[in-house]
């Protein structure tokens, strides 16, 4: 099973906690990066800069992982679905970030940049 890249073993089972993939992201520095921009573009052609500072949550550090190990800026569904899946549960009380899942789980496309 891999889950933002990250390999669990398969005795682990298709269910893993959310524990074990924050625990994942454990090593990732986000001490040098401000802000993560993500580039929105909709199926209609609809495009959106969006700016996401929320340094204390799970998805900044997922995103920060994401835009520094990814081998390129687009982000792959699969792993927007599943920063937004984990978030919704761990990051639930910030409305901005309650708002970018609503996005994730779209079919735009999507560019990252951690600056």
């Amino acid at each position: 099973m891999f889950i933002l890249g990250f390999h669990f073993p398969a005795d682990m089972g298709n269910t893993i906690a959310d524990e074990k993939v924050v625990e994942k992201l454990g090593d990732v520095d986000t001490s040098g990066v401000k802000e993560v921009k993500l580039y929105m573009e909709s199926r209609e052609g609809q495009k959106e800069e969006i700016s996401y500072t929320n340094k204390n949550t799970f998805m900044f550090k997922a995103l920060v992982h994401y835009a520094t190990s990814a081998e390129t800026d687009y982000m792959i569904y699969t792993n927007r679905y599943q920063i937004a899946e984990i978030s919704k549960r761990l990051d639930s009380s910030d409305d901005e970030t309650m708002a970018l899942c609503k996005k994730f789980d779209s079919m735009a496309q999507f560019r990252i940049k951690a600056a």
